[in-house]
């Protein structure tokens, strides 16, 4: 057994337990190694896999942040425009946009007129546009995970956009005037109606209240339901009541008899019924302001026909018998009376030589068609003439509007200069006159020149001011005689 074992040895050969003893002493590293490897091949494709995972999560985060459409949850007025592009979200905004327009419809109404306001008449400007971009930008700001959290915050939040608008508010002004000029009215001021000649009385109209529409709270209202989107509001304009600024009981001491003028007449009775006739044509005359009155235009041409007699009058220098002669003492007296009256004097002019019914510079002559007598109104209302003979008088009155404060005007004339006529005996010749006869003409007359001053009395009469009107002046006249002895007639063969 023990030659065995050896011969065994020496052959190499291990008995069973010694490779049992062997295979026990199988090295441990081999193990780590080999688990190691184990490890080292799992965590690779552990790693491989998260790393193939996340690209595929990048590449669906990049396709989610690169569509260029709405994201989901981004909204406009309530519309959802998730998965629309500009175009699209576009046309539906602008559709509903359209819907709101055509539901604008406001009515103003004041007693039965009625107005309607659409979107025809004040156009609406949508801020649609800036909204729409606002709205697309969601998602489109940031880093690429920046844009991906608003995406999904959008998508889980939302995020709400609405359109605002506004209104053309010169076409609502324009729309406000056209209704405020509808609706308003005028106050209309007490005014003098009548003048009764007869009993030298006024009377006037009474003053009504006018109306007029708060303009600006009318725009207001209207602004106000359209922000509201009032649409089937009716709004009724506001306003208030204007008075008149003049009242009956203002006018009533305001008119009266302005100036009242006097002069005597004489006894000639001829004369005196042209006085008669021509101021009864003056009489109940009615001037308006601005207006004019002519004595030749108010007495027309002083004829027989209209009862005009022949009497004593003044041409070239000559007292000459003549029909309607004497007027110029109505007339006279009338420029006292306008003057008086504080009214303008358009056109006057001075007898030959003074009168004896008025003082020298206040006198004012006529004759057909080539002298007359004008003035004109210068105040703010009407004007009556008031005139008439009686007991050898003739007298004018003018009726209106009162002076200030009880003011009255006077004449003052002053001779400045005297004019001494010729001692000579003038000779004319007169071929009117029969071949071989004479006649006295003109006579001896001392000639003046006279300033006249209008004087300004407050109510207690005394001066408050004067303004000098004009200078007359009367020429002197030297004796005249007429004659024809032929020779004008000679001198024509």
């Amino acid at each position: 057994m023990a030659l065995d074992r050896r011969h065994a040895e020496r052959r190499g050969c291990r008995r069973p337990s010694d490779a049992k003893e062997k295979r026990e002493r199988f090295p441990f590293w081999a193990l780590i190694v080999i688990t190691g490897c184990a490890a080292v091949w799992a965590c690779g494709a552990k790693l491989y896999s998260d790393r193939m995972a996340a690209y595929d999560a990048y590449v669906a985060i990049r396709q989610t942040v690169m569509q260029e459409m709405f994201y989901p949850g981004v909204t406009i007025d309530g519309v959802d425009l998730g998965g629309m592009d500009m175009q699209t979200a576009g046309n539906v905004i602008a559709s509903r946009q359209q819907e709101t327009s055509e539901a604008f419809s406001l009515v103003v109404q004041s007693g039965d007129k009625r107005w309607r306001i659409t979107s025809q008449e004040v156009p609406m400007t949508f801020d649609a546009q800036e909204k729409l971009a606002q709205a697309y930008a969601v998602g489109r700001t940031g880093t690429l995970m920046e844009r991906y959290a608003q995406i999904q915050q959008a998508a889980q939040q939302g995020v709400h956009f609405e359109t605002g608008f506004s209104y053309d508010r010169s076409a609502i002004d324009r729309l406000v005037d056209i209704i405020g000029d509808s609706l308003d009215f005028e106050a209309k001021d007490a005014s003098l109606d009548a003048f009764d000649v007869n009993n030298r009385t006024f009377t006037f109209t009474e003053g009504q209240a006018g109306y007029r529409i708060d303009r600006e709270r009318l725009a207001a209202d209207i602004l106000s339901a359209l922000d509201a989107h009032a649409y089937d509001r009716v709004i009724v304009p506001q306003g208030e009541q204007v008075a008149p600024s003049v009242l009956k009981a203002d006018l009533q001491g305001m008119f009266g008899k302005i100036s009242s003028f006097t002069t005597e007449t004489t006894k000639d009775r001829d004369r005196n019924t042209n006085i008669a006739l021509s101021a009864s044509a003056l009489n109940g005359r009615v001037v308006m302001p601005g207006d004019t009155m002519s004595f030749n235009s108010s007495t027309g041409q002083r004829t027989g026909e209209k009862g005009y007699r022949e009497a004593g009058a003044i041409a070239g220098g000559m007292l000459v018998d003549d029909t309607g002669g004497g007027v110029c003492q109505t007339s006279s007296t009338l420029f006292n009376a306008v003057v008086r009256a504080d009214l303008e004097i358009v056109e006057r002019s001075a007898h030959s030589w003074p009168s004896t019914y008025v003082e020298k510079g206040e006198d004012a002559t006529v004759n057909w068609p080539s002298l007359d007598f004008v003035f004109r109104n210068n105040g703010q209302f009407p004007v009556f003439v008031v005139a008439w003979y009686e007991d050898r008088k003739v007298t004018v009155e003018i009726y209106g509007q009162l002076l200030q404060d009880g003011m009255t005007i006077d004449l003052e004339s002053k001779v400045t200069r005297e004019l001494k006529p010729d001692n000579d005996v003038k000779y004319t010749l007169d071929p009117s006159l029969p071949i071989g006869t004479r006649k006295n003409g003109s006579k001896k007359r001392t000639g003046y020149v006279v300033d006249t001053y209008k004087v300004y009395r407050d109510a207690n009469g005394a001066e408050t001011g004067r303004k000098k009107l004009w200078t007359t002046t009367y020429r002197a006249y030297q004796d005249e005689i007429l004659f024809n002895d032929g020779s004008a007639q000679s001198g024509q063969e």
